[in-house]
Order: structure tokens, then C-alpha cells, then sequence
């Protein structure tokens, strides 16, 4: 089996990591300033028991010297996703599947569904409809991952807990593909589950994701404080309340409570989440597609959320003011 990773962040190098000590194939795609500093350097991975390991995957930032591959990760930010284009076209074959692991509600979501969704691009994550136009929906098979892993200096990644990740078909067909992503990811260690509905699994992380996320920027602390704090948390609950009735009115039917979701993000502990990372570092944050996006679909369906949309003023506000500083 054929693999190619798109991207050498946290969760590409964990991917090309653990992916690479199985028996496929597997290649990470970088940009070449990367690319050439892992093949320099290789990659340092620290467990989450704290064992480093020093590891040489293989590594290129020339799609076009791979060929088709039978799996291609997606592992970018989610408005990152349009510079992939001309890198993700060479790697496709007629029965490539594409597996976007991206965080917050992705440009495929309307796949397949009813009204108000109906094949219609968000625009929050697709402004003009050429993720939507260019990357076949059919193609993909949807991804969430509940891992918590981060840059922990240059070729370095700290896998900090879990080995969760769900799959399961855009278009909630019976997909062999999944099944075969499935059974690498358990080849790799790692604890991948199938889904009959994706859709379900990517708003129980997105439930963490869009209260928390955006909070830990505005107070600067980490996910374990954010969660046992009295006030955050109990901001944090309102979000997901709000976002709960979007997803409910799309026909989501939640298995999972509000309290023990932020139980589970509790459980994480003193770690900063991707969004505090990305702002600290002063790179763009994913508020399009992790809060941007469930205010959209909260218009399609008529629910009002105001603690989302004052959040996320507050938040791009303060993201703002950080560029017009830098």
C-alpha cells in the first residue's frame, strides 16, 4: 500500500512516524525548507511516556516523483487546505482515497446531505467552492482524531495522550477504504475505529474544539485549567449547548453529554491546544473552520447562537491586533 503524508506538522510527523513502522509505503510531502531538515536531521518523536525516539521517514517536496498512492492524508490547517491542490493532483489515481484530517467542520460536510445542506459549499471554509470543485467528495473519507500531539521544536513532535482516530465515508457509503485505513492505523499502535456516520464523531471533537480552543486565546491557559475553571467552564458549556442545537437540527444525535465531553477534554490536563499554539506562534488561527463554520450553519437552520458570535468576535479581534503588532 501506497501512502503519501501532505504536511510535517504535529500531526503529519505523527502520522509518518508510526504510519512508517508499519509494512505500506509510506511518504511524508513537505515543503522543501522541511523536507530537507528532516532528511538532515530526521525526526524526533517523544511518547507519552516520555521515550524519544529518533526516526528517518521517508521524505520528499516533489509530489510529482511519487506517482498515485492508495491513501493520501490531508494533515494542514483547514484553511491551509487550498495550497495543497497542485501538491494533492499528482498523488491521485482512479481509486485514491483522500483523508482530510482537519479540524472543526470540514468543506465536504454538505456531501451527499439534505436541505439545508444539499450539496451547497460553506463559504466559511470554502469561500468559492474550489476545495469543493477540485477535490471529489467521493474521494474522501472522513477523519477525526482525538490525539493530543505538538511541535516541540524544530523536527520535533510531542505525542502528548491518546491514540484515538475514527473513520468513515463523506457520502456514509460502504467504503472498503475505510476499512483499510482502519487496519494500517491498528498496524501502527494506534486505536482507529469505523463509522457508519462520520458526521456524528467530527462534532464530538468539534464540541471541544470550538468552546476551548477559542478560550485558551483569550485567557492564555491550558486546556486541563480552562475545564475545571468555574467560569470557563461554564462559558465552554454554553458554546457547546448552542452548537449542540445546530448539529441536532442537521439530524447529529449525540451519544455523548456536554459534561462528560469536557470530562474527556479535562482528562487531557495542563496542554495547549492547537489554536494557543498557533496564536503564540503568531500564525493564522482555524476560527473559519472551527467556529466560522457552526455560526453559518446555525443561519441555514434558523438557531441562535450568541455566545458563539461573541466569542468568536472577541477572538478574531484579538488575533487582529496581534498581526497589526507583529
Amino acid at each position: 500500500m501506497k501512502v503519501a503524508i501532505i504536511g510535517a506538522g504535529a500531526v503529519g510527523g505523527l502520522l509518518a512516524a508510526r504510519l512508517g513502522a508499519t509494512e505500506a509505503e509510506v511518504t511524508l510531502v513537505a515543503r522543501p525548507n522541511a523536507a530537507s531538515a528532516i532528511r538532515r536531521n530526521g525526526l524526533t518523536m517523544v511518547t507519552p511516556l516520555n521515550r524519544v525516539a529518533r526516526l528517518t521517514p521517508r521524505v520528499t517536496d516533489d509530489s510529482l516523483s511519487l506517482g498515485p498512492q492508495d491513501l493520501v492524508f490531508l494533515c494542514v490547517k483547514a484553511h491551509a487546505l487550498r495550497g495543497t491542490i497542485d501538491t494533492l493532483t499528482p498523488l491521485l489515481g482512479p481509486e485514491t482515497a483522500i483523508v482530510p484530517m482537519v479540524n472543526g467542520i470540514p468543506w465536504w460536510y454538505p456531501h451527499r446531505q439534505p436541505d439545508p445542506l444539499a450539496d451547497r459549499p460553506l463559504a466559511s471554509v470554502d469561500p468559492d467552492g474550489l476545495l469543493w470543485r477540485t477535490i471529489d467528495p467521493d474521494r474522501v473519507v472522513g477523519a477525526t482524531s482525538f490525539v493530543a500531539v505538538e511541535g516541540d521544536g524544530p523536527c520535533r513532535i510531542r505525542h502528548v495522550s491518546d491514540q484515538r482516530f475514527v473513520f468513515g465515508d463523506a457520502g456514509d457509503r460502504d467504503n472498503p477504504a475505510v476499512d483499510h485505513i482502519v487496519t494500517l492505523f491498528g498496524q501502527a499502535g494506534f486505536q482507529p475505529a469505523k463509522t457508519a456516520d462520520i458526521r456524528q464523531a467530527i462534532w464530538v471533537k468539534l464540541w471541544g474544539n470550538l468552546a476551548f480552543n477559542p478560550l485558551s486565546v483569550l485567557t492564555g491557559s491550558t486546556l486541563g485549567r480552562l475545564c475545571n475553571d468555574p467560569g470557563t467552564r461554564e462559558t465552554g458549556r454554553a458554546m457547546m449547548l448552542e452548537a449542540k442545537a445546530v448539529a441536532e437540527k442537521l439530524g447529529v444525535v449525540f451519544t455523548t453529554s456536554v459534561d462528560e465531553r469536557i470530562a474527556m477534554a479535562a482528562g487531557v490536563g495542563d496542554f495547549k491546544t492547537s489554536m494557543l499554539q498557533d496564536y503564540e506562534a503568531g500564525r493564522r488561527l482555524e476560527l473559519d473552520a472551527i467556529l466560522g463554520s457552526v455560526i453559518e450553519l446555525a443561519d441555514r437552520t434558523g438557531v441562535d447562537v450568541p455566545m458563539l458570535r461573541a466569542v468568536l468576535a472577541m477572538v478574531d479581534l484579538r488575533a487582529r491586533e496581534r498581526r497589526e503588532a507583529a
